[in-house]
């Protein structure tokens, strides 16, 4: 009985909210041409650039992993607004990392490119994790989807994917978008998405 106030496991509800998962292509190959520290040194400069990207757009940082991040929207707003929340974030993203290529023009041999996933799921979001390192996250079957989309971008050869859900929630004028039909693993059917080569060409409702 006295481990049942013990800080950990999940303390949620279930939502519906915006997902994004965003990731750094090829920094396996930085590693290759640069000194760790100066791997790190870019690393840290492009999550510096994803970070305000989030806070202008009222993201909120769920899970980090080495190169690259899941974020929440439409935690405070309706799912709705959440949804052209990321979008609008993801748009700002591509931005920031073109700034950022401008300045490491003499670092890196190529110019960074990224990986955007974006879908509208029902979730259990609250705080999760072990006592010591606690973050207020997001779990469930649709949150695999998500990253599943960010994966894609890399065959379609596009910096970011939206969901049709997400898409029909933000208002996203789809006209003149390539659509696809997309295989999920463990999940029955496909989804419909857009790929998006163009992200600031995009008109929100």
């Amino acid at each position: 009985v006295k481990d049942a106030n013990r800080p950990g496991g999940i303390q949620g509800r279930e939502q519906k909210v915006a997902v994004m998962f965003i990731d750094l292509r090829g920094s396996t190959k930085l590693g290759e041409e640069k000194l760790p520290y100066d791997v790190l040194f870019i690393l840290n400069q492009f999550f510096a650039e994803m970070s305000e990207a989030l806070i202008e757009t009222d993201g909120h940082y769920a899970q980090f992993s080495g190169d690259g991040l899941m974020a929440l929207y439409g935690l405070k707003s309706e799912v709705d607004q959440g949804c052209r929340d990321a979008i609008q974030g993801g748009i700002k993203m591509i931005e920031r990392l073109a700034a950022l290529n401008e300045r490491l023009v003499n670092e890196v041999k190529e110019p960074l490119k990224m990986g955007i996933g974006i879908h509208c799921v029902d979730a259990i979001v609250g705080t999760m994790g072990p006592p010591t390192a606690q973050n207020f996250s997001a779990i469930g079957d649709d949150i695999n989807v998500t990253a599943r989309l960010e994966s894609l971008t890399k065959e379609y050869g596009v910096p970011l994917i939206v969901s049709e859900a997400a898409a029909k929630c933000a208002g996203l004028d789809v006209s003149g978008l390539p659509q696809h039909q997309a295989d999920v693993r463990g999940r029955d059917g496909d989804i419909t998405i857009y790929t998006i080569a163009e992200p600031k060409d995009l008109t929100l409702g």
